[in-house]
């Protein structure tokens, strides 16, 4: 692909400074930054770049201090909470759903998934962007922190960005339970305790500063995770409404409503156990599709994440750049596709070759 892209595409990254430069200033520059070396030395430094991390200008003598972790980071940040809180939320129209009903269509909750499928990001951002703005100021004043989100050049970036995945996965918690406590569906104790956990954690190991520098750096998070998370709980509502239609017509949950189980004990002991397996199987498949919406939804809030990284790469037509990032999103891709299939061969005894007897 390194090859192909740099001999049938006319042009490279500096080529559109010939209209700002002379043709000897611009030939200088490309002595200076390797770019007229042998493509077997380009494709060496490209390489080392992308596994470095360094979204810069492909087979180019051009370094930066940027490292994996400091390129994928920004997009765990809201990936990852994206993920939880679609998840759990999705499940909310089956929980309110009666069991004799499980098994017919759904066509609401269908036609509800099918609306926040359809919502354009730049539309999500105009609903939701000015009521968090004003949640975030209100927090800010009330608790009377002060700052700006530039301080995180202050503090080492990883540090921040792992405590920050941190504080984002107990936040998503946080939300999950405050939508399952008003929903009256249950009182969620163990993401409560797992919230507040990893809450302590982040208290313990950071700084006041950081910790105030992280509040600021939510602020556009959020938003982001917000934007991501309406087109995943729209996807997975549809996901969830075809599984739990096939297991609630399985004999063993007819045999549990007939004992006289509440809905509840049905769907948290036999329905989400059972559901888990193909559900992540869906998640999986549909993990590139995820990942290439992130191109959308990161440009349309500025997150400095992978997907809009990607963007400004192909607007200034740095394709070997482009195509650095999209093979770390592949990489990233096949990882979490690889953490979903062992998570199954662990829970799930049929796929270690056991059998209940």
């Amino acid at each position: 692909m390194f090859y192909g892209i740099n001999i049938l595409i006319p042009g490279d990254f500096l080529t559109p400074l010939r209209l700002m430069m002379s043709q000897e200033e611009l030939d200088a520059l490309r002595e200076t930054l390797g770019a007229s070396d042998p493509l077997i030395q380009q494709y060496y430094r490209w390489i080392q770049s992308v596994f470095s991390g360094e979204i810069t200008p492909g087979g180019f003598r051009q370094r930066s201090s940027k490292t994996v972790l400091d390129t994928v980071l920004p997009t765990l940040h809201i990936l990852l909470p994206s993920f939880i809180i679609s998840i759990y939320l999705s499940r909310i129209p089956a929980l309110k759903t009666k069991v004799k009903r499980l098994g017919k269509e759904k066509i609401f909750s269908d036609v509800f998934g099918i609306l926040l499928i359809s919502l354009f990001p730049p539309i999500i951002y105009f609903l939701i962007s000015e009521r968090l703005e004003n949640i975030f100021r209100s927090l800010f004043e009330k608790f009377e922190i002060t700052g700006t989100s530039s301080e995180i050049l202050l503090f080492s970036e990883i540090k921040l960005g792992l405590g920050y995945l941190i504080f984002a996965i107990a936040c998503s918690f946080i939300i999950v339970s405050f939508f399952e406590i008003i929903t009256v569906i249950t009182i969620p104790k163990q993401k409560i305790l797992l919230a507040t956990g990893l809450l302590l954690l982040v208290l313990l190991f950071f700084e006041t500063k950081e910790i105030v520098t992280m509040l600021y750096y939510s602020k556009n998070a959020f938003i982001t995770i917000g934007i991501l998370t309406i087109l995943l709980i729209g996807e997975f509502i549809l996901f969830n409404n075809i599984i739990v239609q096939n297991i609630s017509k399985e004999d063993h949950i007819m045999t549990a409503a007939a004992i006289g189980y509440s809905n509840q004990k049905i769907f948290k002991d036999h329905i989400i156990r059972n559901s888990f397996f193909p559900f992540a199987t869906r998640i999986a498949i549909n993990l590139p599709y995820t990942v290439a919406s992130l191109v959308i939804v990161e440009s349309t809030t500025g997150w400095g994440g992978m997907g809009s990284m990607l963007y400004r790469a192909i607007m200034s037509q740095d394709s070997n750049a482009a195509m650095a990032i999209l093979f770390l999103l592949a990489i990233l891709t096949a990882t979490l596709r690889l953490i979903i299939t062992f998570s199954q061969v662990i829970f799930n005894p049929q796929l270690r070759g056991t059998q209940n007897v």
